[in-house]
């Protein structure tokens, strides 16, 4: 854990020291670009050969598709209490996600021409879930649900096989109560590549989506272009502001919380008294001793006071560079400062609720933008599962009106035979340069 002052002049350094510089790992990228090119190349072999050496060493070609009688298992063996946590969060995001919804439309413009656009959704999505040694159902919840949604009529899950070389039942219990009978046990950048390419066993995806660890990451971008992707996700963070009255105890709670996450999961506060440092400093020590939670997770929290003659501004200043996943406003109108965000994947009003509701049963989306890519990129939504196709209709008049500047735009780019192919319509309807 480290407490540091927040300087203005030195943001982005400060933004750096906590996040870490963003590598270019050439080891990374080659050992990545070799397993997309193998399981491009060898199909299902690759998947076998790669899963045992990563996750189970006595994989075959038969065990890469889960058996339906397996999920169905999963479902009839999970716990009532299980399972409704499991709707309930699958209820929510799914009245969160159907106000993304948005119609075709059409509309007349200005020179009588018809323009409109059509939402269709993707045919068919590949959704990651991770695995191996943990368990994550409800990252099922938050990839299917959007996808549903935009009435996607095929999806399917990859998921790694923990010890034993079993997919974790959680996981399928949670695809089987969504109701995915598709679920293949490989994982890693090799699940990607499948999804992207397609197997003799797994037919590809038009998008994958969902989160997973720096080879999945890696992997998605390289395969990006082939399919969509929803975005490159790093480790998990949040952003606490929180002023004189804030809660210290709640602080440390969501603090500690985050860093759970591991894989590099960053925990920042920036406030601007430095009793509430001191309290929330107190309150992460006693809570990480209760639970057990080591040095190497407390040790990704930072602290930060803010100075100066309007602190409040500066925290907001940092917030908005740090553009971090989770933002948490312990102040005491959160309503108010939630106006001068403009870089956040979610924002959580007031300390009465924090980044867990989010992560599982409020209703809003856990796949968010990481590593400061909220200044551009938004989290997991209908969006991501549907095409904007745009449609084009004229008339004799708008052909009048349109074509002669279009000709003069494309003669100008030396592009003779635009002109040609617009002129040509003009002469068609028997149209004058200009009528309607």
């Amino acid at each position: 854990m480290r407490r540091l002052e927040l300087e203005e002049d030195r943001i982005d350094e400060l933004i750096a020291s906590i996040r870490g510089e963003p590598g270019d790992d050439e080891e990374l990228r080659r050992t990545v670009a070799d397993i997309v090119a193998d399981v491009r190349r060898r199909g299902d072999a690759a998947l076998v050969e790669l899963t045992r050496r990563f996750d189970d060493p006595g994989f075959s070609a038969e065990r890469i598709r889960v058996e339906p009688e397996a999920i169905q298992a999963a479902v009839e063996a999970t716990s009532a209490e299980i399972a409704d946590a499991v709707t309930l969060a699958a209820e929510n995001l799914r009245l969160f996600h159907q106000h993304e919804l948005k119609g075709d439309w059409t509309a007349s413009m200005r020179q009588g021409q018809v323009l409109g656009q059509r939402l269709i959704p993707v045919g068919r999505a590949g959704l990651y879930v991770p695995g191996g040694g943990a368990e994550y159902p409800s990252t099922v919840v938050m990839t299917a649900v959007p996808a549903q949604v935009a009435g996607v009529e095929e999806i399917f899950i990859c998921t790694p096989a923990g010890p034993g070389g079993e997919v974790s039942r959680a996981v399928l219990a949670a695809a089987g109560i969504m109701g995915i009978d598709e679920v293949y046990r490989v994982g890693g950048a090799q699940a990607v590549a499948a999804m992207a390419w397609g197997t003799e066993s797994i037919r590809p995806a038009d998008v994958v989506c969902g989160p997973g660890n720096r080879f999945v990451a890696e992997a998605k971008r390289q395969v990006y272009g082939r399919v969509g992707i929803d975005s490159l996700a790093g480790p998990s963070e949040v952003l606490i502001i929180a002023d004189e009255g804030a809660d210290g105890d709640l602080a440390a709670a969501d603090l500690l919380a985050q860093v759970e996450h591991g894989s590099g999961a960053v925990s920042v506060l920036v406030c601007w008294s430095p009793e509430l440092l001191d309290t929330v400093t107190a309150a992460i020590e006693r809570l990480a001793a209760e639970l057990d939670i080591g040095e190497e997770a407390t040790g990704r929290i930072t602290l930060l006071l803010a100075g100066g003659e309007r602190p409040q501004e500066a925290a907001v200043r940092f917030s908005n560079a740090f553009a971090p996943e989770h933002l948490e406003l312990f102040v005491e109108h959160p309503e108010q400062m939630l106006h001068e965000i403009t870089a956040a994947g979610a924002v959580f009003l007031g300390e009465d609720v924090c980044a867990a509701f989010g992560d599982y049963t409020i209703g809003s989306n856990h796949v968010l933008p990481t590593g400061g890519t909220a200044r551009f990129a938004s989290g997991l939504s209908v969006e991501n599962f549907q095409k904007k196709v745009a449609v084009i209709s004229l008339n004799a008049e708008s052909i009048g009106e349109l074509a002669p500047p279009l000709a003069s735009l494309a003669e100008l780019e030396g592009l003779a035979c635009h002109a040609r192919a617009a002129l040509m319509r003009l002469d068609r309807f028997g149209v004058e340069p200009g009528e309607g």
